[in-house]
């Protein structure tokens, strides 16, 4: 029988397969099928084997092939269609397997095995294609404000169907590390998202066939500025440098500046402007103010804006005088010179007349390492003060009992 090509050959080849053979056999003489029924399972992209090994076959016996969905595929070795990824391989006499090459996913199904005996005989085999799992779409980068929810994605396909898993990459921690988030499923939800949930999401896709299939995903999380000062007030005396610091937090980072008096500050000889980055969300601007006079003192005010908000906070910024040590001279009845000192507390110039120089030293509102570029802590400028009393009055018994000798 020759090799048949168009649906009418096909027609003719069935018709000549199920009219061959009628020979009438003695008992023992049966083509029967040598191997059990069995169930093949390949994975998509290999070759699947499909067994089928005849006995007591003649030469008026012919072997087929049929798929799934009933079409014939081969009729002794011959290939009945087009399909080139099919054959029939016969490494033994008895042998009448099937090749097929490059499976594919719709290849599954029930396959038969026949000879052309009246009655046909049949086997079948059950064709399973296992599939790796892919991700054939996913929901991508996200952008969010903070305090939104956010919905990430991974539509996943495979044979069986993949399971998938969701982990967060702690990228900006010192050591790389993942953990598991959330629940199985092709969804990751997260609820009112706050910028420290900003990160890399991965969903991983698994069904114990290799590979596996991942998708990362970033999650931008952004919101408006918040300003911290350091300190709300500080003390510098005239004619020396100082520095305001203010740190603005925000993602992303827009409009930051200091502002005197309504208009903003700028480089030149007087000011010098330094943006220092602390951290991802974090920066620091930094006012230096040369050779203060009087027209430096007074309110500053930090400003800071993006798409999403604004803030701002002032620092006052006021003149610190250093104190000042008095004497007057005390003769005795006996001729001696005593000297007494009286202690000057600082005098602080305040444009804000809500602090007068008049309170106690020991008043919060002058707490700070006056002087300085930038305000110490309360306790240090306590302690220092404490320390400065003690000593100059120890200098003071001293000098009277020299004296009185």
């Amino acid at each position: 029988m020759g090799f048949c090509v168009d649906f009418i050959e096909v027609l003719l080849c069935f018709f000549l397969f199920l009219q061959t053979g009628t020979s009438v056999y003695s008992e023992g003489q049966m083509p029967n099928f040598d191997v059990p029924i069995l169930n093949v399972t390949a994975v998509s992209g290999t070759t699947a084997v499909l067994p089928c090994t005849i006995t007591g076959i003649t030469d008026d016996n012919k072997v087929a092939w049929v798929d799934p969905r009933k079409k014939l595929l081969t009729v002794a070795e011959k290939r009945i269609i087009t399909d080139l990824r099919i054959s029939v391989e016969r490494p033994f006499t008895k042998d009448w397997n099937l090749h097929i090459r490059s499976v594919r996913l719709n290849d599954s199904g029930e396959y038969l095995c026949q000879i052309n005996t009246m009655p046909v005989k049949s086997m079948k085999i059950l064709l399973t294609i296992h599939e790796p799992p892919s991700i054939i779409e996913h929901s991508g980068d996200q952008t969010v404000r903070e305090g939104e929810t956010v919905a990430l994605w991974c539509k996943v396909v495979g044979e069986p169907y993949p399971a998938v898993t969701w982990y967060r990459h702690y990228i900006h921690e010192q050591k790389s590390a993942k953990s598991a988030i959330g629940e199985e499923g092709e969804a990751l939800r997260i609820h009112n998202i706050s910028r420290y949930c900003e990160d890399i999401y991965e969903c991983m896709a698994n069904n114990d066939i290799e590979p596996g299939a991942s998708q990362r995903m970033k999650v931008n999380v952004q919101f408006p500025p918040e300003i911290q000062l350091y300190s709300n007030r500080m003390g510098q005396s005239k004619g020396k440098e100082t520095i305001l610091d203010c740190r603005i937090t925000a993602n992303p980072h827009g409009y930051i500046v200091w502002k005197r008096k309504g208009k903003e500050i700028t480089n030149s000889h007087k000011y010098g402007i330094t943006v220092y980055e602390d951290d991802r969300y974090t920066k620091t601007l930094s006012l230096r103010i040369a050779r203060l006079n009087d027209d430096d003192f007074g309110k500053y005010k930090c400003y800071a804006e993006n798409k999403y908000g604004t803030d701002t906070e002032e620092m006052m910024l006021y003149e610190h005088v250093e104190r000042r040590i008095t004497t007057t001279p005390k003769t005795t009845t006996d001729g001696s010179l005593i000297e007494t000192y009286s202690w000057k507390p600082a005098v602080y110039y305040d444009p804000d007349s809500r602090y007068s120089p008049t309170r106690s030293w020991d008043d919060p509102k002058y707490s700070g390492n006056a002087g300085a570029s930038r305000a110490g802590s309360e306790k240090t400028c306590r302690q220092s003060h404490h320390m400065s009393v003690v000593t100059l009055g120890f200098v003071t018994h001293l000098i009277i009992c020299i004296l009185q000798r």
